[in-house]
Protein backbone atom coordinates (compact mmCIF):
# COMPACT_ATOMS: atom_id res chain seq x y z
CA UNK A 1 0.00 0.00 0.00
CA UNK A 2 1.40 3.44 -0.93
CA UNK A 3 0.61 4.93 2.22
CA UNK A 4 3.62 7.05 2.45
CA UNK A 5 3.10 8.85 -1.19
CA UNK A 6 -0.50 9.14 -0.20
CA UNK A 7 0.34 11.33 2.83
CA UNK A 8 2.82 13.56 1.19
CA UNK A 9 0.42 14.72 -1.41
CA UNK A 10 -2.76 14.51 0.91
CA UNK A 11 -2.37 17.89 1.85
CA UNK A 12 -2.27 19.46 -1.37
CA UNK A 13 -4.85 17.07 -2.92
CA UNK A 14 -7.37 19.23 0.01
CA UNK A 15 -6.09 22.41 0.09
CA UNK A 16 -5.27 23.05 -3.72
CA UNK A 17 -7.71 21.62 -5.15
CA UNK A 18 -11.22 23.49 -3.82
CA UNK A 19 -10.42 26.83 -3.16
CA UNK A 20 -12.91 27.63 0.03
CA UNK A 21 -13.78 31.08 0.81
CA UNK A 22 -15.12 33.65 -1.66
CA UNK A 23 -15.40 37.32 -0.91
CA UNK A 24 -17.71 38.21 -3.67
CA UNK A 25 -20.86 36.16 -1.39
CA UNK A 26 -22.72 37.75 1.09
CA UNK A 27 -23.38 36.11 4.35
CA UNK A 28 -26.30 34.29 4.97
CA UNK A 29 -28.86 35.34 7.93
CA UNK A 30 -30.30 32.26 9.91
CA UNK A 31 -28.27 29.48 10.87
CA UNK A 32 -24.72 30.89 11.40
CA UNK A 33 -23.04 27.79 9.98
CA UNK A 34 -24.51 28.26 6.62
CA UNK A 35 -22.45 32.06 6.84
CA UNK A 36 -19.09 29.32 6.50
CA UNK A 37 -20.42 26.56 5.22
CA UNK A 38 -23.06 26.33 2.32
CA UNK A 39 -24.16 23.32 1.37
CA UNK A 40 -22.48 23.23 -2.32
CA UNK A 41 -19.52 24.02 -0.20
CA UNK A 42 -19.53 21.45 2.28
CA UNK A 43 -20.93 18.94 -0.90
CA UNK A 44 -17.46 19.73 -2.71
CA UNK A 45 -15.28 19.22 1.08
CA UNK A 46 -17.04 16.01 1.09
CA UNK A 47 -16.79 14.82 -2.67
CA UNK A 48 -13.31 15.73 -2.21
CA UNK A 49 -12.69 14.08 0.87
CA UNK A 50 -14.20 10.96 0.44
CA UNK A 51 -12.31 10.87 -2.82
CA UNK A 52 -9.42 11.21 -1.30
CA UNK A 53 -9.76 8.56 1.19
CA UNK A 54 -10.64 5.85 -1.14
CA UNK A 55 -7.83 6.91 -3.61
CA UNK A 56 -5.17 5.95 -0.48
CA UNK A 57 -7.27 3.56 1.88
CA UNK A 58 -8.10 0.28 1.52
CA UNK A 59 -12.05 0.28 1.51
CA UNK A 60 -14.16 -3.22 2.03
CA UNK A 61 -15.32 -4.17 -0.94
CA UNK A 62 -17.00 -7.46 0.30
CA UNK A 63 -21.33 -6.73 -1.49
CA UNK A 64 -22.59 -8.38 1.40
CA UNK A 65 -21.34 -6.26 3.98
CA UNK A 66 -21.23 -3.02 2.50
CA UNK A 67 -24.92 -3.95 1.19
CA UNK A 68 -25.76 -4.33 5.40
CA UNK A 69 -24.61 -1.21 6.35
CA UNK A 70 -26.33 0.84 3.61
CA UNK A 71 -29.45 -0.72 4.54
CA UNK A 72 -28.99 -0.49 8.37
CA UNK A 73 -27.88 2.83 7.68
CA UNK A 74 -30.29 4.34 5.77
CA UNK A 75 -33.05 2.78 7.80
CA UNK A 76 -31.43 4.71 11.00
CA UNK A 77 -31.14 7.67 8.93
CA UNK A 78 -35.14 7.28 7.63
CA UNK A 79 -35.88 8.03 11.41
CA UNK A 80 -33.21 10.82 12.16
CA UNK A 81 -34.31 14.25 12.08
CA UNK A 82 -33.11 14.95 8.11
CA UNK A 83 -34.75 11.71 6.47
CA UNK A 84 -34.43 13.07 2.95
CA UNK A 85 -30.52 13.82 3.49
CA UNK A 86 -28.60 12.04 1.12
CA UNK A 87 -26.28 10.13 4.19
CA UNK A 88 -23.01 7.39 2.30
CA UNK A 89 -21.87 4.96 4.51
CA UNK A 90 -18.62 2.93 4.07
CA UNK A 91 -16.14 0.11 5.79
CA UNK A 92 -12.61 1.04 5.54
CA UNK A 93 -9.64 -1.94 6.20
CA UNK A 94 -8.32 -0.05 9.79
CA UNK A 95 -7.86 -3.23 12.29
CA UNK A 96 -8.54 0.31 15.05
CA UNK A 97 -11.83 0.43 16.51
CA UNK A 98 -13.36 4.00 15.85
CA UNK A 99 -15.88 5.36 13.41
CA UNK A 100 -16.05 9.35 12.23
CA UNK A 101 -18.82 11.45 10.26
CA UNK A 102 -17.20 13.32 7.58
CA UNK A 103 -18.01 16.16 5.35
CA UNK A 104 -21.82 15.83 3.38
CA UNK A 105 -23.15 13.08 5.40
CA UNK A 106 -19.83 10.77 4.45
CA UNK A 107 -20.01 8.52 7.39
CA UNK A 108 -16.96 5.51 7.82
CA UNK A 109 -16.62 2.64 10.41
CA UNK A 110 -13.32 0.45 10.70
CA UNK A 111 -13.33 -2.77 10.66
CA UNK A 112 -11.91 -3.35 13.71
CA UNK A 113 -15.54 -1.46 15.03
CA UNK A 114 -17.41 -4.42 13.66
CA UNK A 115 -15.30 -6.64 14.93
CA UNK A 116 -15.27 -5.12 18.56
CA UNK A 117 -18.77 -5.36 18.48
CA UNK A 118 -20.88 -7.56 20.23
CA UNK A 119 -24.26 -6.99 18.31
CA UNK A 120 -26.11 -5.39 15.79
CA UNK A 121 -27.53 -3.10 18.87
CA UNK A 122 -23.55 -1.61 19.55
CA UNK A 123 -22.95 -1.21 15.85
CA UNK A 124 -26.27 0.61 15.32
CA UNK A 125 -25.44 2.96 18.50
CA UNK A 126 -22.10 4.05 16.90
CA UNK A 127 -23.78 4.67 13.46
CA UNK A 128 -26.96 6.49 15.43
CA UNK A 129 -24.45 8.94 17.27
CA UNK A 130 -22.54 9.66 14.41
CA UNK A 131 -25.56 10.07 11.84
CA UNK A 132 -26.57 12.59 14.68
CA UNK A 133 -23.70 14.79 14.41
CA UNK A 134 -24.62 15.03 11.18
CA UNK A 135 -28.18 16.35 11.35
CA UNK A 136 -27.05 18.40 14.24
CA UNK A 137 -24.03 19.93 12.51
CA UNK A 138 -21.23 19.84 14.57
CA UNK A 139 -18.91 19.71 11.87
CA UNK A 140 -20.28 22.74 10.62
CA UNK A 141 -20.28 24.52 14.25
CA UNK A 142 -16.81 23.53 14.29
CA UNK A 143 -15.83 25.37 11.38
CA UNK A 144 -17.28 28.58 12.44
CA UNK A 145 -15.58 28.15 15.80
CA UNK A 146 -12.17 28.24 13.86
CA UNK A 147 -10.11 30.47 11.87
CA UNK A 148 -8.25 27.49 10.09
CA UNK A 149 -9.66 26.20 6.83
CA UNK A 150 -12.07 23.16 6.68
CA UNK A 151 -10.08 21.71 4.30
CA UNK A 152 -7.02 21.96 6.42
CA UNK A 153 -9.08 20.38 8.73
CA UNK A 154 -9.85 16.87 6.98
CA UNK A 155 -6.70 16.93 5.30
CA UNK A 156 -5.46 16.28 9.45
CA UNK A 157 -8.32 13.83 9.75
CA UNK A 158 -7.79 12.12 6.90
CA UNK A 159 -3.72 12.08 7.33
CA UNK A 160 -4.10 10.41 10.47
CA UNK A 161 -6.50 7.78 9.28
CA UNK A 162 -3.82 6.92 6.59
CA UNK A 163 -1.11 7.14 9.25
CA UNK A 164 -3.15 4.86 11.51
CA UNK A 165 -2.71 1.79 9.07
CA UNK A 166 0.82 1.79 10.02
CA UNK A 167 0.76 2.93 13.27
CA UNK A 168 -2.72 3.28 15.27
CA UNK A 169 -1.16 5.76 18.34
CA UNK A 170 0.50 8.17 15.78
CA UNK A 171 -2.63 8.13 13.78
CA UNK A 172 -4.91 8.73 16.79
CA UNK A 173 -2.82 11.96 17.62
CA UNK A 174 -3.43 13.09 13.98
CA UNK A 175 -6.45 12.88 14.03
CA UNK A 176 -6.81 14.81 17.21
CA UNK A 177 -4.65 17.84 15.97
CA UNK A 178 -6.64 18.17 13.42
CA UNK A 179 -9.53 18.34 15.14
CA UNK A 180 -7.93 20.62 18.11
CA UNK A 181 -6.92 23.20 14.61
CA UNK A 182 -10.70 23.68 14.01
CA UNK A 183 -11.68 23.58 17.45
CA UNK A 184 -10.51 26.59 19.61
CA UNK A 185 -12.15 25.29 22.75
CA UNK A 186 -12.04 21.61 21.83
CA UNK A 187 -12.11 19.49 24.96
CA UNK A 188 -15.96 21.25 25.93
CA UNK A 189 -17.37 21.41 22.53
CA UNK A 190 -16.36 18.13 21.69
CA UNK A 191 -18.08 16.87 25.30
CA UNK A 192 -21.16 19.06 24.44
CA UNK A 193 -21.28 17.33 20.64
CA UNK A 194 -21.04 13.65 22.57
CA UNK A 195 -24.16 14.17 25.05
CA UNK A 196 -25.79 15.67 22.14
CA UNK A 197 -25.47 12.91 19.77
CA UNK A 198 -25.65 10.68 22.70
CA UNK A 199 -29.49 11.77 23.25
CA UNK A 200 -30.69 12.25 19.84
CA UNK A 201 -29.30 8.60 18.89
CA UNK A 202 -30.95 6.75 21.20
CA UNK A 203 -34.05 8.27 20.12
CA UNK A 204 -33.07 6.96 16.69
CA UNK A 205 -32.72 3.53 17.60
CA UNK A 206 -36.12 3.61 19.35
CA UNK A 207 -37.69 4.99 16.59
CA UNK A 208 -35.77 2.33 13.92
CA UNK A 209 -37.11 -0.48 16.68
CA UNK A 210 -33.64 -1.44 17.79
CA UNK A 211 -32.78 -1.94 21.34
CA UNK A 212 -30.58 1.85 22.41
CA UNK A 213 -29.14 -0.28 25.29
CA UNK A 214 -26.42 -1.34 22.83
CA UNK A 215 -25.19 2.04 22.45
CA UNK A 216 -24.51 2.78 26.06
CA UNK A 217 -23.30 -1.07 26.94
CA UNK A 218 -20.74 -0.76 23.60
CA UNK A 219 -19.22 2.74 25.27
CA UNK A 220 -19.11 0.80 28.26
CA UNK A 221 -16.73 -2.11 27.12
CA UNK A 222 -14.68 0.22 25.18
CA UNK A 223 -13.58 2.12 28.44
CA UNK A 224 -13.54 -1.05 30.69
CA UNK A 225 -10.65 -2.10 28.28
CA UNK A 226 -8.71 0.70 28.04
CA UNK A 227 -8.94 0.98 32.24
CA UNK A 228 -8.20 -2.90 32.22
CA UNK A 229 -5.90 -3.73 29.07
CA UNK A 230 -4.44 0.04 28.73
CA UNK A 231 -5.07 -0.54 24.71
CA UNK A 232 -6.37 2.99 23.94
CA UNK A 233 -4.23 3.25 21.22
CA UNK A 234 -5.94 0.70 19.62
CA UNK A 235 -8.98 1.99 20.61
CA UNK A 236 -9.15 5.51 18.84
CA UNK A 237 -12.93 5.85 19.15
CA UNK A 238 -12.42 6.87 22.85
CA UNK A 239 -9.61 9.65 21.69
CA UNK A 240 -12.22 11.03 18.95
CA UNK A 241 -15.16 10.51 20.96
CA UNK A 242 -14.34 11.14 24.48
CA UNK A 243 -16.02 8.84 27.13
CA UNK A 244 -16.69 9.23 30.71
CA UNK A 245 -18.90 7.33 33.17
CA UNK A 246 -21.03 10.29 33.67
CA UNK A 247 -21.28 10.01 29.90
CA UNK A 248 -22.53 6.71 29.74
CA UNK A 249 -24.83 6.63 33.11
CA UNK A 250 -26.80 9.68 31.19
CA UNK A 251 -26.88 7.29 28.76
CA UNK A 252 -28.58 4.72 30.37
CA UNK A 253 -30.78 6.83 32.44
CA UNK A 254 -32.21 7.69 28.88
CA UNK A 255 -33.59 4.06 28.27
CA UNK A 256 -36.73 2.99 29.49
CA UNK A 257 -37.94 -0.10 30.33
CA UNK A 258 -40.05 -0.81 27.22
CA UNK A 259 -36.66 -0.68 25.29
CA UNK A 260 -36.24 -4.04 27.01
CA UNK A 261 -38.36 -5.52 24.33
CA UNK A 262 -36.70 -4.58 20.84
CA UNK A 263 -34.21 -6.67 19.47
CA UNK A 264 -30.51 -6.04 19.69
CA UNK A 265 -29.03 -8.55 17.52
CA UNK A 266 -29.96 -9.83 13.86
CA UNK A 267 -28.48 -12.61 11.54
CA UNK A 268 -27.23 -9.92 9.16
CA UNK A 269 -24.86 -8.34 11.38
CA UNK A 270 -23.36 -11.55 12.79
CA UNK A 271 -22.99 -12.65 9.36
CA UNK A 272 -21.28 -9.49 8.68
CA UNK A 273 -18.91 -9.33 11.26
CA UNK A 274 -17.96 -12.62 10.32
CA UNK A 275 -17.37 -11.86 6.62
CA UNK A 276 -15.07 -8.85 8.14
CA UNK A 277 -13.25 -11.04 10.52
CA UNK A 278 -12.29 -13.57 7.80
CA UNK A 279 -11.09 -10.58 5.71
CA UNK A 280 -9.22 -9.21 8.34
CA UNK A 281 -7.34 -12.19 9.75
CA UNK A 282 -4.58 -12.12 8.08
CA UNK A 283 -3.75 -16.03 9.24
CA UNK A 284 -6.45 -18.20 7.77
CA UNK A 285 -5.02 -21.16 8.68
CA UNK A 286 -4.83 -20.12 12.51
CA UNK A 287 -8.65 -19.24 12.34
CA UNK A 288 -9.25 -22.50 11.02
CA UNK A 289 -7.33 -24.39 13.45
CA UNK A 290 -9.14 -22.34 16.11
CA UNK A 291 -12.47 -23.18 14.77
CA UNK A 292 -12.13 -26.97 14.25
CA UNK A 293 -11.03 -27.26 18.00
CA UNK A 294 -13.86 -26.28 19.51
CA UNK A 295 -15.83 -28.49 20.84
CA UNK A 296 -19.65 -29.46 19.14
CA UNK A 297 -21.82 -27.64 22.06
CA UNK A 298 -19.28 -24.53 21.13
CA UNK A 299 -20.21 -24.60 17.05
CA UNK A 300 -23.20 -23.19 15.60
CA UNK A 301 -24.31 -21.35 12.14
CA UNK A 302 -21.93 -18.47 13.26
CA UNK A 303 -18.74 -20.51 13.76
CA UNK A 304 -19.37 -22.80 10.53
CA UNK A 305 -20.40 -19.97 8.38
CA UNK A 306 -16.75 -17.74 9.57
CA UNK A 307 -15.46 -21.79 9.08
CA UNK A 308 -16.48 -22.41 5.24
CA UNK A 309 -15.47 -18.68 4.83
CA UNK A 310 -12.15 -19.15 5.95
CA UNK A 311 -11.93 -22.26 4.14
CA UNK A 312 -12.70 -20.64 0.92
CA UNK A 313 -9.90 -17.82 1.51
CA UNK A 314 -7.63 -20.54 2.33
CA UNK A 315 -7.73 -22.22 -1.02
CA UNK A 316 -9.61 -25.26 0.93
CA UNK A 317 -12.90 -24.56 -0.84
CA UNK A 318 -13.63 -28.20 -1.44
CA UNK A 319 -13.97 -28.14 2.44
CA UNK A 320 -15.75 -25.45 2.55
CA UNK A 321 -19.00 -26.65 -0.25
CA UNK A 322 -20.40 -29.70 2.18
CA UNK A 323 -20.09 -27.45 5.30
CA UNK A 324 -22.09 -24.83 4.11
CA UNK A 325 -24.62 -27.30 2.30
CA UNK A 326 -25.59 -28.38 5.44
CA UNK A 327 -25.73 -24.52 7.02
CA UNK A 328 -28.55 -23.90 4.16
CA UNK A 329 -30.38 -26.70 5.16
CA UNK A 330 -30.71 -25.00 8.58
CA UNK A 331 -31.35 -21.78 7.65
CA UNK A 332 -32.51 -20.34 4.07
CA UNK A 333 -30.04 -16.57 4.54
CA UNK A 334 -29.17 -15.83 0.99
CA UNK A 335 -25.57 -15.43 2.15
CA UNK A 336 -25.00 -18.86 3.52
CA UNK A 337 -26.30 -19.48 -0.55
CA UNK A 338 -24.03 -17.12 -1.98
CA UNK A 339 -20.81 -18.36 0.60
CA UNK A 340 -21.78 -21.69 -1.56
CA UNK A 341 -21.70 -20.21 -4.81
CA UNK A 342 -18.40 -18.84 -3.86
CA UNK A 343 -16.60 -22.22 -3.00
CA UNK A 344 -18.21 -23.92 -6.00
CA UNK A 345 -16.85 -21.06 -8.32
CA UNK A 346 -13.15 -21.29 -6.43
CA UNK A 347 -13.49 -25.15 -6.76
CA UNK A 348 -13.97 -24.62 -10.16
CA UNK A 349 -17.70 -25.75 -10.42
CA UNK A 350 -18.85 -23.02 -12.39
CA UNK A 351 -22.10 -24.95 -13.56
CA UNK A 352 -23.40 -25.35 -10.05
CA UNK A 353 -22.49 -22.07 -8.90
CA UNK A 354 -24.31 -20.41 -12.27
CA UNK A 355 -27.48 -22.74 -11.10
CA UNK A 356 -27.54 -21.59 -7.19
CA UNK A 357 -27.02 -17.94 -8.47
CA UNK A 358 -30.23 -18.40 -11.25
CA UNK A 359 -32.12 -19.55 -8.27
CA UNK A 360 -31.32 -16.41 -5.95
CA UNK A 361 -31.64 -14.03 -9.02
CA UNK A 362 -35.27 -15.60 -9.05
CA UNK A 363 -36.01 -15.10 -5.43
CA UNK A 364 -34.08 -11.98 -4.82
CA UNK A 365 -34.17 -10.25 -8.09
CA UNK A 366 -33.25 -6.62 -6.78
CA UNK A 367 -30.79 -8.16 -4.69
CA UNK A 368 -26.91 -6.29 -5.78
CA UNK A 369 -24.94 -9.32 -3.80
CA UNK A 370 -26.60 -11.75 -6.22
CA UNK A 371 -27.30 -9.75 -9.27
CA UNK A 372 -23.12 -8.68 -9.44
CA UNK A 373 -22.33 -12.42 -8.73
CA UNK A 374 -24.56 -13.44 -11.36
CA UNK A 375 -23.15 -10.99 -13.76
CA UNK A 376 -19.20 -11.76 -13.05
CA UNK A 377 -20.03 -15.55 -13.55
CA UNK A 378 -22.26 -14.80 -16.80
CA UNK A 379 -19.48 -12.91 -18.15
CA UNK A 380 -16.52 -15.48 -17.35
CA UNK A 381 -18.88 -18.04 -19.26
CA UNK A 382 -19.17 -16.05 -22.38
CA UNK A 383 -22.84 -14.87 -21.58
CA UNK A 384 -22.04 -11.17 -21.23
CA UNK A 385 -25.38 -10.14 -22.96
CA UNK A 386 -27.02 -11.97 -20.64
CA UNK A 387 -25.21 -9.65 -18.06
CA UNK A 388 -25.51 -6.27 -19.59
CA UNK A 389 -29.44 -7.24 -19.31
CA UNK A 390 -29.68 -8.07 -15.75
CA UNK A 391 -26.97 -5.24 -14.70
CA UNK A 392 -29.36 -2.80 -16.39
CA UNK A 393 -32.49 -3.87 -14.97
CA UNK A 394 -30.41 -3.42 -11.56
CA UNK A 395 -29.89 0.25 -12.66
CA UNK A 396 -33.12 0.97 -12.74
CA UNK A 397 -33.30 1.02 -8.78
CA UNK A 398 -29.64 1.22 -7.95
CA UNK A 399 -27.14 3.22 -9.78
CA UNK A 400 -23.92 2.05 -8.23
CA UNK A 401 -20.46 2.21 -9.05
CA UNK A 402 -19.93 -1.23 -8.77
CA UNK A 403 -23.16 -2.07 -11.07
CA UNK A 404 -21.41 0.39 -13.84
CA UNK A 405 -18.11 -1.23 -13.29
CA UNK A 406 -19.05 -4.44 -14.09
CA UNK A 407 -21.34 -3.22 -16.90
CA UNK A 408 -18.09 -2.15 -18.89
CA UNK A 409 -16.59 -5.42 -18.13
CA UNK A 410 -19.71 -6.97 -19.64
CA UNK A 411 -19.61 -4.13 -22.80
CA UNK A 412 -15.90 -5.00 -23.14
CA UNK A 413 -16.16 -8.60 -23.00
CA UNK A 414 -18.24 -8.05 -26.05
CA UNK A 415 -16.21 -5.69 -27.85
CA UNK A 416 -18.02 -2.67 -27.39
CA UNK A 417 -15.69 -0.47 -26.38
CA UNK A 418 -17.47 2.61 -26.68
CA UNK A 419 -20.68 1.53 -24.29
CA UNK A 420 -17.93 -0.08 -21.86
CA UNK A 421 -16.43 3.86 -21.61
CA UNK A 422 -19.93 5.02 -21.19
CA UNK A 423 -20.34 2.81 -18.31
CA UNK A 424 -16.85 3.64 -16.47
CA UNK A 425 -17.89 7.28 -17.14
CA UNK A 426 -20.90 7.12 -14.51
CA UNK A 427 -18.54 4.60 -12.47
CA UNK A 428 -15.92 7.40 -12.28
CA UNK A 429 -18.78 9.89 -11.95
CA UNK A 430 -19.97 8.06 -8.62
CA UNK A 431 -16.64 7.74 -7.76
CA UNK A 432 -16.10 11.58 -7.48
CA UNK A 433 -13.73 11.95 -10.06
CA UNK A 434 -15.81 14.37 -12.37
CA UNK A 435 -12.70 15.32 -15.19
CA UNK A 436 -12.01 11.37 -15.61
CA UNK A 437 -15.43 10.27 -16.52
CA UNK A 438 -15.88 13.53 -18.83
CA UNK A 439 -12.47 11.55 -20.53
CA UNK A 440 -14.24 8.92 -20.64
CA UNK A 441 -16.95 10.12 -23.04
CA UNK A 442 -14.57 11.84 -25.28
CA UNK A 443 -12.78 8.84 -25.43
CA UNK A 444 -16.16 6.68 -26.53
CA UNK A 445 -17.02 9.74 -28.97
CA UNK A 446 -13.78 9.03 -30.79
CA UNK A 447 -14.65 4.98 -31.27
CA UNK A 448 -15.06 4.09 -34.99
CA UNK A 449 -18.46 3.40 -36.49
CA UNK A 450 -21.21 4.95 -34.26
CA UNK A 451 -24.73 5.29 -34.97
CA UNK A 452 -26.35 8.57 -34.52
CA UNK A 453 -28.94 7.95 -31.45
CA UNK A 454 -24.87 6.87 -29.73
CA UNK A 455 -23.50 9.82 -31.11
CA UNK A 456 -26.18 12.07 -29.62
CA UNK A 457 -27.01 10.87 -26.50
CA UNK A 458 -22.75 10.96 -25.80
CA UNK A 459 -22.65 14.64 -26.64
CA UNK A 460 -25.17 15.38 -24.63
CA UNK A 461 -23.52 13.26 -21.60
CA UNK A 462 -20.45 15.02 -22.58
CA UNK A 463 -22.03 18.44 -22.36
CA UNK A 464 -23.76 17.57 -19.24
CA UNK A 465 -19.96 16.61 -17.26
CA UNK A 466 -18.44 19.57 -18.83
CA UNK A 467 -20.82 21.74 -17.08
CA UNK A 468 -20.26 19.95 -13.87
CA UNK A 469 -16.37 20.21 -14.05
CA UNK A 470 -16.64 24.34 -14.68
CA UNK A 471 -18.70 24.10 -11.69
CA UNK A 472 -16.10 22.53 -9.25
CA UNK A 473 -13.20 25.01 -11.02
CA UNK A 474 -15.39 27.68 -9.57
CA UNK A 475 -16.25 26.72 -6.40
Amino acid sequence: MKTTSSLRTLFLILLLCHPLTSYSELPVLGDPTQQELTPYREYMIGKNFFRSLKASVPFVNDLEVNDYFNNLGQKLASYSSQPDKTFHFFVIKVPSINAFAGPDAYIGFHTGLIIAAKNESELAGVMAHEISHVTQRHLARAMTESSTSPAAMFASILAGILVALKNPEAGTALIMGGQAIAMQSQINFTRANEHEADRIGIGVLRDAGINPEGMAGFFETLLQQSERNNVLARIEYLRTHPLSTTRIAEARNRIVTADNDLPDDSLDFQLARARTLVEMNKSPRRLIKQIEGLSKKQRNLITDYTLGLAYISHDQASKAIPLLSHLQKISSHPWIQLALVDAYYHNENKTTAMKILRQLNSLYPNYLPVSIRYARVLIDLKKSQQAITLLNLQLRTQKKSVVYSTLAKAYFSKGNISLAMEATSYEYELEGYTRLAAQQVTNALQQPNLNKTTILRLESRKQELSHQVSSEQGH
